[in-house]
């Protein structure tokens, strides 16, 4: 069975920025040399994020925004209805984390997740499950290939 890992809207942000070069650099390496080895997840919630991001602090227009999203749309997307939200309410009181992160959370374990790549949570807690990774800490690509 293939480890599936879900990113959170940081490392989107990070892969495309063209301001934070060393980790947007870092992101691609990420994606790129594991994609072989492991299925990438997103949801609805970081695609908007991404796009809210790219809109208001990097001022990219609705073209290239809308180019990226296809690219994105790629990976396996998980749609936060109303079940991941209750989920993710659940999670927020357990664990204290904030509304928008445990969504994160739900999202990720209702994909059958492995890890959680993320600079924001905290590195190496497991919340569900589902273990947080931040890339820029981790060799994630000779660790798993």
């Amino acid at each position: 069975m293939i480890d599936k890992y879900f990113i959170d809207t940081n490392i989107l942000v990070y892969l495309f920025s063209e301001i934070e070069i060393e980790k947007s650099d870092k992101c691609s390496d990420i994606l790129s040399q594991l994609s072989n080895h492991v299925q990438f997840v997103l949801s609805t919630q970081v695609i908007n994020e991404f796009s809210n991001v790219s809109i208001s602090k990097f001022h990219k227009d609705a073209t290239e925004v809308k180019s990226i999203i296809d690219i994105l749309s790629e990976f396996e997307i998980v749609i936060n209805d109303v079940d991941i939200i209750k989920k993710g309410i659940d999670i927020k009181f357990k664990y204290q984390l904030s509304f928008w992160d445990s969504l994160i959370v739900s999202a990720a374990k209702s994909a059958k997740c492995n890890i959680i790549l993320s600079e924001d949570l905290q590195d190496g807690q497991v919340i569900e499950g589902v273990k947080i990774q931040n890339p820029f800490i981790h060799d994630l690509i000779n660790s798993k290939i």
